[in-house]
């Protein structure tokens, strides 16, 4: 597998950029509608969520998850920092985003699968110290590729497990945390039940426990990818947490950041990831704790938090 990866790095590297989008389209209609990986769970999410013409949606999102794979494959050639600039982040929020590291805490994000969202990490570690608690995939060459391909364009990655403590750290020193908030936690003991798309879904309150502990501002960031192949990056909410941050606040800040980004996906329901089992519960028995011990202590990416504005 490893030498298949290399290979098609290879062949994306000889190609024009203007063929990524077709090459894309093509994979994603060819997992989507000849594969149909987990086409039956996708298509039945949107249905129990009432999104407008779900098989054009299921479609549009298949075709956008296989052009985002060519992109990250693109990502390892001279095509990535024409990639990088193909992201934009509207000026309302980066003013937003400028507004909160003003205030020397750091900031944590709530990140969503939406859009291209390792592309979106890669454009943001070019000017922002960004840690990403990251989880692994199963196919291990896959994740290797993954994994090495991220930090090469910047971003600093931690495993979940023993994050609470690195995260810290970067926030100290003024940057950015990304914990994805719409994915099942592994334990339920970090999950908060919030409805979302019309069905009760246990929400990892990781992002907002972060925050809280850390002091530092939480806000929601989504993207989606235009008629044109432009990425745009929109902070959907931001939460300062108080002096003394509670376990309800926990747990509202993270019912809110869902339905905030509930709104985004009915709006731009092509543009999140529904082959996620989101609606998956979990055993309340499971002993494993996502932020039991530290882990190593990241380097700092090139860039620091006073180029975000």
């Amino acid at each position: 597998m490893d030498v298949l990866v290399r290979l098609l790095v290879a062949v994306v590297a000889l190609l024009p950029m203007r063929s990524l989008p077709w090459l894309g389209a093509m994979l994603g209609w060819f997992a989507g509608s000849v594969l149909r990986v987990r086409r039956n769970e996708v298509d039945g999410a949107m249905r129990a969520a009432a999104i407008a013409n779900p098989l054009a949606e299921a479609r549009a999102m298949y075709r956008s998850l296989g052009i985002s794979a060519f992109e990250l494959l693109a990502l390892s050639t001279p095509h990535a920092a024409c990639l990088v600039r193909r992201v934009h982040i509207d000026e309302d929020s980066r003013r937003c985003l400028a507004d909160q590291f003003t205030l020397g805490r750091g900031v944590v994000i709530a990140g969503t699968h939406t859009g291209n969202w390792d592309l979106a990490a890669c454009a943001v570690a070019c000017e922002v110290d960004l840690l990403v608690v990251t989880k692994h995939l199963r196919m291990r060459s896959l994740d290797r590729y993954w994994q090495a391909t991220r930090s090469t364009n910047g971003v600093v990655l931690c495993d979940a497990k023993g994050a609470l403590a690195t995260a810290r750290r970067v926030l100290s020193r003024g940057g950015a945390v990304v914990m994805m908030i719409d994915q099942v936690p592994d334990v339920a003991e970090h999950a908060v039940d919030a409805e979302f798309l019309g069905r009760p879904a246990m929400t990892d309150r990781a992002p907002a426990v972060l925050a809280a502990a850390a002091r530092a501002p939480m806000m929601l960031v989504a993207g989606r990818r235009d008629a044109v192949g432009t990425h745009r990056l929109s902070v959907l909410g931001h939460w300062l947490p108080p002096r003394r941050p509670s376990r309800e606040w926990i747990d509202e800040t993270t019912r809110a950041a869902t339905h905030s980004l509930e709104r985004f996906i009915r709006t731009h329901p092509s543009e999140w990831l529904w082959l996620h089992r989101r609606w998956k519960r979990l055993d309340s028995r499971s002993h494993e704790t996502m932020l039991s011990k530290p882990c190593a202590t990241p380097s700092p990416s090139p860039g620091g938090p006073s180029r975000a504005a």
